[in-house]
């Protein structure tokens, strides 16, 4: 997975808001469309939202996602500043998709931490944007 990021609002319009920033590759859902392709007729979205990846490396690799994602904030800077002034936003996330480590040095019991550096925590607390972790089972492979 990487890490996304994520703008999502009940009434943003997200085809206006990547018109002036033009971010590439990003993938747009809608307020009022089906939440599942599979199921027109179904749950329908209630905020629209788009994402993009801000770094793509592994699930394995949350030293990278970090690092990658630092450099997104600091390339895209002034595109993200625009956030704040964007009507309709309800929030902004970089969600981190990091694998579930099992392990336990005592055998008793059970902890995993990632550590944010102070960069990261800046940068996006500056830009208003929130920062959430995915933790994902490992592949049974």
């Amino acid at each position: 997975m990487g890490c996304v990021f994520s703008v999502i609002g009940k009434n943003f319009d997200v085809d206006a808001f990547l018109e002036e920033a033009k971010f590439r590759g990003a993938t747009r859902r809608y307020k009022g469309a089906p939440r599942f392709r599979s199921e027109p007729e179904g749950k329908k979205r209630t905020h629209s939202f788009f994402s993009v990846y801000a770094c793509k490396a592994g699930f394995h690799e949350p030293k990278k996602q970090i690092a990658g994602a630092i450099r997104f904030l600091k390339r895209n800077y002034d595109k993200l500043v625009l956030l704040k002034s964007t009507k309709g936003v309800d929030f902004a996330t970089l969600d981190f998709g990091i694998e579930l480590r099992m392990y336990s040095a005592s055998g008793n019991g059970f902890c995993q931490s990632d550590f944010f550096p102070p960069a990261l925590i800046k940068l996006a607390g500056e830009l208003e944007i929130g920062i959430e972790i995915s933790i994902y089972a490992p592949d049974s492979e």
